[in-house]
């Protein structure tokens, strides 16, 4: 029997991306008892079934009103934090937008962006690929950042206060640099030492500061 894998998330809403019960109900009806469900740290569960019924337990998923994301070496889905001060303040929208226009996209190594909708960074922004942190109306931009092994660090300031407009296609540019100039299972903050954060400020044209507010 042939089997392929994909990954199920919930929307992003004002409570963080939280399956409920509900939710967990549907996806073990949906997938069936001969699936196999992995829980993992990118607020994902990644299922694991026969290959002829996956496409119609995809789009049944989809219909429950749960997200479904492609695996292996891509932008997984946006790591939030839970918009405690509200979908309005927190920006719920941009996160949703943001969302929408990297995740899927392939990469050399898997890649993780955060986004927290404050300051006081919930969402652990500062230890992924790529952090986004909501401040007043624009948005500060981090990279590098590293939560595990020997080497963990924090995330450089690549640039501050981008507008809302400006923050899907800002990001997306810098994917598609890592993806276009990154080695091979080169991960990402490698891909950064190595290529140098003033090189990709001068190819993503920051240093012209044409995406600021």
């Amino acid at each position: 029997m042939n089997t392929t894998t994909f990954a199920v998330s919930p929307e992003i809403r004002v409570g963080g991306s939280v399956f409920t019960s509900d939710d967990l109900m549907s996806i073990g009806e949906i997938v069936g008892k001969e699936a196999k469900i992995e829980l993992t740290t990118f607020q994902q569960l990644i299922v694991e079934m026969e290959e002829e019924k996956a496409e119609e337990a995809k789009q049944r998923l989809l219909l429950r009103g749960l997200c479904v994301y492609d695996t292996g070496s891509v932008v997984k889905n946006l790591s939030v934090c839970s918009f405690c001060k509200g979908a309005e303040v927190e920006g719920l929208s941009a996160a949703r937008n943001l969302n929408d226009t990297i995740v899927g996209i392939p990469v050399p190594f898997t890649m993780r962006v955060g986004y927290t909708g404050c300051p006081n960074a919930c969402g652990e922004p500062l230890v992924k690929d790529i952090g986004v942190v909501k401040r007043k109306d624009a948005f500060d931009i981090y990279i590098g950042g590293m939560s595990k092994t020997l080497e963990a660090s924090t995330g450089q300031l690549l640039i501050e206060q981008v507008s809302e407009q400006n923050l899907p296609e800002l990001v997306k540019k810098l994917i598609l640099l890592y993806q276009q100039h990154g080695k091979k299972r080169e991960k990402f903050n490698k891909f950064l030492t190595r290529y140098g954060i003033e090189s990709i400020k001068n190819e993503l044209g920051i240093a012209h500061d044409s995406l600021t507010k």
